[in-house]
Formats: structure tokens, C-alpha cells, sequence
């Protein structure tokens, strides 16, 4: 059986004060993965500034975004029997590793950031 994992960006974050704006830039790798079933695969996310958070959510075919949960400076934490997250704030990225990928892992995985 042949996953179909696609990750995808939630839009910027923004933090607004009277004549201060913040924009933090979010990528995320790779944009489409399709793996076996039982097979490990990592998605990134590389963003451009100190954020306070990154958060990660799925989206199963035809329902809304899910949060997976929220990291905060150098965290890693484990959600659920196969998914694993991790926040580099130095490096300014974070990783989601699905392992033994199952076929309810198919789904959109999105990256959303809030900037400090």
C-alpha cells in the first residue's frame, strides 16, 4: 500500500503593534512524500525568525485541521504510537517523524508558527 502524505503551510503568522510589525517567512520539506505502508519519513519546517511556537496539525482527506500539538524552545515530544516532533529553535527548524507509517497517516500535515 502506497501512502500519500502531502505537508503544507498554514499562513504566516503575524504580530501587530502600533508601528511594529513582525512577518516570519515558513517552508516546509518536503511538499509531497509518498511512502510504503510501514515506512518512516520526516517533514521539516524552516522558518525565518524567533518564533514562540511551532505547531503542527493533520488533515485527514475531506475534514478540517487537527492540531497534532504545540512545541515550545528545544522541545521534542511524542503524539500518539508513531509521531514524534521535535523544535530546534537555534536552527530555526522543526521536524514531524511518522514511524511504521500506517495507511490512517495519509493526510496533509501543516506547520503553523507564532512569531515572538
Amino acid at each position: 500500500v502506497i501512502l500519500g502524505i502531502t505537508v503544507s503551510i498554514i499562513p504566516v503568522a503575524l504580530f501587530w503593534l502600533p508601528g511594529v510589525s513582525c512577518q516570519v517567512n515558513v517552508a516546509q520539506s518536503p511538499l509531497f512524500l509518498s511512502i510504503s505502508e510501514g515506512q518512516d519519513s520526516s517533514l521539516t519546517c524552516n522558518y525565518s525568525s524567533t518564533v514562540r511556537n511551532v505547531q503542527w496539525y493533520r488533515q485527514a482527506p475531506g475534514e478540517s485541521p487537527t492540531l497534532l500539538g504545540i512545541l515550545y524552545k528545544d522541545e521534542r515530544a511524542t503524539w500518539g504510537l508513531n509521531l514524534r516532533a521535535e523544535l530546534q529553535t537555534t536552527e530555526k527548524h522543526s521536524c514531524l517523524n511518522i514511524t511504521e507509517a500506517q495507511l490512517q497517516d495519509a493526510a496533509t500535515y501543516l506547520c503553523a508558527v507564532e512569531a515572538q
